[in-house]
């Protein structure tokens, strides 16, 4: 009745937010390595201060993130037998800036037209790296705007979250990818036309004496669609990767002094290990590190048991509830399944099945990407085949033709991203990773949730 999740929003945007913004980049403004032992390890306290923040913002806002769309889901569904995917792509466009950097490309974009010796960057053969940092090194507007740019995407997971991921800077052509597409594509999404012609359709099969409250609904799940994103783009995994980055720079010098056999594999020691290492140079060996990292490469989700602990017990009966409550206890089910739960294997010789989250069909090339050190083989117009997506992904997005993975429900990271870039996607296929070869032309059909190998 009151909607609280509007003053959730009203703060996120007016205090929480910026003050986030603010906190980030006044750690990146500070080089790791140019620091002496006593100041890395302030400096170290004060990015895990910064990622535990992070971790409780992103938790903060979970209710206005998800209770509104639960809500409207539960609704809709009973008032028009519409399936989950087809109202949930009513909420196309309520996210318009995934990545959480539109303006900052948008700037770098006008300034490398403008600038032929950017230009000139782009256009000729190189390292990515290479290519970046000529980039970042040109005067005026368009080394300006790429520093702008990469301070905004390259500090964050490029699929995970945990700081043991790469980051997006540390696969440069991820980022130049991105302003090479940004160059040469134009906008894709859906229209807006498009949309209000399926909102218009579906709202016809409204009984007529829903059809306001329908309205009311479907304007709140679009109001706070973004914060499902915004939670993790702003907050805990931009410092994340500012936590990685100040635990490479550490990583670098134990490596140099022979403590540790790869900087990276300074992330795997817990921060108790790490401060030692740091400060005195005792406790975990270098071995033991190299043998966590090792596990963290050949550990697959598929190894995991399903479940920890007893079998889970049927939800709440709503009956159960005062109606409010019930109303509350509906949402948030509805919610949580459609992130999660996917359908049971449906899997035929070179086909997979799942769920279509995003309609349309297209043809192109199957990346079966395994881990983040893959993400590199990606070419515009690929169909991307991976486990699962996060938010930190969304830098690869503009590469894509389709998305399609083995995890995840109709409001997974990958579906939501699927609808807003106006890209075929199909979700929670089980096992496309393992059916579907790498390099194989593959036609994924976003409506009918199929992916196929085809001649």
């Amino acid at each position: 009745e009151h909607k609280p999740w509007r003053e959730d929003l009203e703060r996120w945007d007016r205090e929480v937010k910026p003050a986030a913004i603010r906190g980030h980049l006044k750690l990146l403004a500070v080089e790791p390595a140019a620091l002496d032992t006593e100041e890395l390890l302030a400096y170290l306290d004060r990015c895990r201060q910064n990622q535990q923040r992070g971790a409780y913002i992103h938790h903060l806002f979970n209710m206005p993130a998800l209770l509104p769309i639960g809500d409207f889901l539960v609704h809709a569904r009973e008032w028009t037998g519409r399936p989950g995917a087809e109202l949930l792509s009513l909420l196309q466009g309520a996210n318009p800036d995934p990545l959480g950097a539109d303006r900052e490309l948008e700037r770098l974009l006008d300034a490398v037209r403008e600038d032929p010796a950017a230009e000139a960057i782009l256009d000729a053969a190189g390292e990515p790296g290479e290519v970046l940092a000529a980039l970042r090194s040109l005067p005026g507007d368009a080394g300006e705007a790429t520093g702008a740019y990469v301070d905004r995407v390259g500090y964050r997971p490029v699929n995970g979250e945990d700081i043991g991921e790469p980051c997006v800077i540390e696969l440069p052509e991820l980022i130049i990818g991105a302003i090479r597409s940004g160059l040469e594509s134009a906008e894709s999404a859906p229209s807006d036309n498009e949309v209000a012609k399926r909102t218009a359709d579906v709202r016809d099969t409204v009984p007529g004496q829903h059809r306001a409250a329908f309205d009311d609904l479907l304007e709140e799940a679009k109001l706070t669609y973004r914060l499902r994103d915004e939670r993790g783009t702003y907050a805990d995994l931009w410092a994340i990767g500012i936590m990685r980055r100040a635990i490479l720079a550490a990583g670098h010098r134990l490596a140099a002094q022979g403590m540790i056999e790869e900087p990276a594999h300074l992330v795997e020691a817990d921060y108790q290990e790490l401060r030692a290492l740091v400060g005195s140079g005792t406790g975990v060996s270098g071995e033991e590190l190299a043998g966590r990292a090792r596990y963290r490469l050949e550990a697959r989700y598929s190894d995991a048991p399903p479940i920890i602990g007893g079998e889970p017990g049927a939800p709440l009966p709503p009956e159960w509830l005062p109606p409010a409550a019930a109303r509350l206890e509906r949402a948030l089910g509805a919610v949580v399944q459609e992130i999660f739960v996917a359908p049971q294997p449906q899997t035929e010789a070179q086909k997979v099945r799942g769920l279509g989250v995003s309609p349309g069909a297209y043809e192109g090339t199957a990346r079966v990407i395994r881990g983040t050190s893959e993400f590199g083989r990606i070419e515009p117009g690929d169909v991307l085949v991976t486990n699962s997506t996060t938010t930190a992904f969304n830098i690869v997005l503009p590469l894509l033709g389709a998305i399609v993975t083995d995890r995840g429900g109709l409001l997974s990271h990958a579906a939501i991203v699927a609808r807003e870039y106006g890209i075929p996607g199909v979700v929670g296929c089980t096992d496309a990773t393992r059916v579907l070869p790498d390099g194989a032309p593959v036609r994924v059909d976003g409506s009918l949730g199929e992916v196929e190998v085809v001649a």
